[in-house]
C-alpha cells in the first residue's frame, strides 16, 4: 500500500470521518493545521506568488513538502494556480477571495494566542551526539 493512501476501515480515519462530520471547524483546521501551510498562504497574500520565492522566504522547506502545501491550498480553493504557457513555463500563486478571508480569521486567531497563550522563547534544538 502506498504512503499516500489510508485505511478507510481503521480507526483514526474512521475518527477523522466522524470529527469532520460533526463539526467545520474539524475540516478547516485539518487543512490550515498542517506543517508551512499557514506561511505559504500568508507569503502568497503578500504577493510573493512564485514557487522559488516562496522557497527562498521559508527556510527549511523541502521542494516537495512546498509542492505538496501548494497543491493542497489550490485544491481547497485557497490559491488559484495560474501557469503561463512561455519558454520557459512560469507559474504563478494568486489568494482567493476564500482564502483571503480566511487569512484574516488567522490573524485574528494569532492575536487571541497572544493574549490568552503563554509564549515561550525556544531556542533551536540542540543535537545530543
Amino acid at each position: 500500500m502506498s504512503m499516500t493512501k489510508k485505511k478507510v476501515n481503521s480507526t483514526n480515519t474512521l475518527n477523522e470521518f466522524y470529527l469532520e462530520e460533526r463539526c467545520t471547524l474539524n475540516k478547516v483546521l485539518k487543512i490550515i493545521g498542517k506543517r508551512w501551510v499557514s506561511e505559504v498562504l500568508v507569503l502568497i497574500k503578500q504577493d510573493i506568488l512564485r514557487f522559488s520565492n516562496l522557497k527562498e522566504c521559508l527556510n527549511g522547506i523541502s521542494d516537495n513538502v512546498l509542492s505538496s502545501v501548494l497543491n493542497e491550498l489550490v485544491r481547497s480553493k485557497l490559491v488559484e494556480k495560474k501557469i503561463f504557457y512561455q519558454v520557459p513555463l512560469k507559474v504563478e500563486y494568486h489568494i482567493t477571495h476564500s482564502g483571503l478571508e480566511l487569512t484574516r480569521v488567522m490573524h485574528e486567531l494569532c492575536d487571541w494566542g497572544k493574549e490568552h497563550i503563554a509564549y515561550e522563547i525556544r531556542m533551536k534544538p540542540t543535537v545530543i551526539k
